[in-house]
């Protein structure tokens, strides 16, 4: 909980942790730390940054103060070492929080000591300066995303690799075999079927966890 405590955003940053230069845009009171100031440019979906361990802590806070926030969660049974079962709250993406906020009310969140920056579109075309710039989730993926997380009959599991067909993996711990394998199948939820050509005769292949996967090569188009 130490990072609930500690400023970890540096003032003189640039866009791509998510703060900007006090110098770029005139003052607003919203700059000042006040979530009610009416917005003067539309909402979006940015991703800040936090602590592990504090996605609901610092969604709770971020409440507190007035902004629309979520964190990627499912509620699921758990059963301890004794036999309770107890219903918990298990963080999907950690380390994230999901903010629905105007440009300038994001410039006041990251300011925020529980926040540690924004997630930057890695994909985006960079500023004259360099700079990245940040990302912003589609309304429709956050409605899909919260479709998913409210049925509790199936675990819900994330993964930051996008795997397509024909792509060159290797398994993670199968380091020293020298295993790579092609992507033969993928499940509705992009879990991957890896498989092996074996001449004159087929494919074998089994599912694989995607955080065991590391791409190699992407296949071609």
């Amino acid at each position: 909980m130490d990072d609930l405590n500690n400023v970890t955003a540096a003032q003189d940053a640039g866009d791509a942790v998510g703060v900007l230069s006090p110098s770029s845009f005139p003052s607003c009171p919203v700059c000042c730390g006040s979530a009610a100031t009416p917005p003067s440019s539309p909402r979006h979906w940015f991703v800040a940054y936090v602590g592990h361990n504090t996605e609901k802590a610092s969604r709770d806070r971020l409440e507190q103060l007035g902004y629309e926030a979520f964190v990627a969660s499912q509620k699921e049974m758990h059963v301890w070492r004794n036999g309770k079962r107890k219903k918990i709250e298990r963080i999907v993406i950690t380390t994230y929080v999901f903010v629905y906020v105007t440009e300038q009310e994001r410039r006041a969140v990251v300011n925020l000591p529980f926040i540690k920056s924004f997630l930057v579109n890695k994909a985006g075309t960079p500023s004259p300066l360099g700079r990245r710039p940040l990302a912003v989730i589609p309304d429709r993926q956050m409605e899909l995303l919260r479709t998913m997380l409210r049925d509790e009959s199936d675990p819900v599991r994330f993964t930051s690799a996008a795997f397509s067909l024909g792509d060159t993996v290797r398994v993670l711990g199968w380091e020293q075999t020298g295993f790579q394998g092609h992507v033969v199948r993928l499940r509705g939820d992009n879990a991957p079927y890896v498989g092996i050509r074996i001449d004159n005769l087929g494919c074998a292949y089994m599912e694989i966890a995607p955080d065991r996967l590391e791409i190699i090569q992407k296949a071609t188009a």
